[in-house]
């Protein structure tokens, strides 16, 4: 069973339980950064606070394919803990941790040809 948050669950929360306003988030987000010594490189440009769940997708799906947990169980958990209705929202961490772990790209070579038939021509 799925617990679905409610409108009074917040990630980040106040001293007194309640919400945190986006002023106060934005403001200890770029603490921490300094803190961490992370440079900032502008608004939009990141590291945006967005970027730390993205951070957290791709590690996370890593995390449970290199356990051994076969990546077709791993994405449906994975995009229900981010909040999506359906899988294909998160294909992109899949993509992503592609680009950062070239050598999943190997891991994930049988299942890749027993879907598709085998490496494409390249001159096709």
């Amino acid at each position: 069973m799925f617990l679905s948050p409610g409108d009074k669950d917040y990630i980040f929360t106040n001293a007194n339980g309640g919400r945190m306003s986006k002023d106060t988030v934005y403001e200890k987000h770029r603490e921490f950064l300094y803190r961490a010594g992370i440079p900032y490189t502008g608004y939009g440009n990141g590291p945006r606070l967005h970027d730390w769940r993205h951070h957290m997708a791709v590690y996370s799906f890593k995390q449970m394919t290199d356990s051994g947990l076969d990546m077709y169980v791993a994405l449906p958990i994975l995009s229900a803990y981010l909040g999506y209705k359906t899988i294909f929202a998160t294909e992109k961490y899949v993509r992503l941790t592609l680009q950062l772990f070239p050598y999943m790209e190997e891991k994930f070579r049988p299942v890749v040809e027993r879907i598709f038939g085998g490496a494409a021509d390249e001159d096709n």
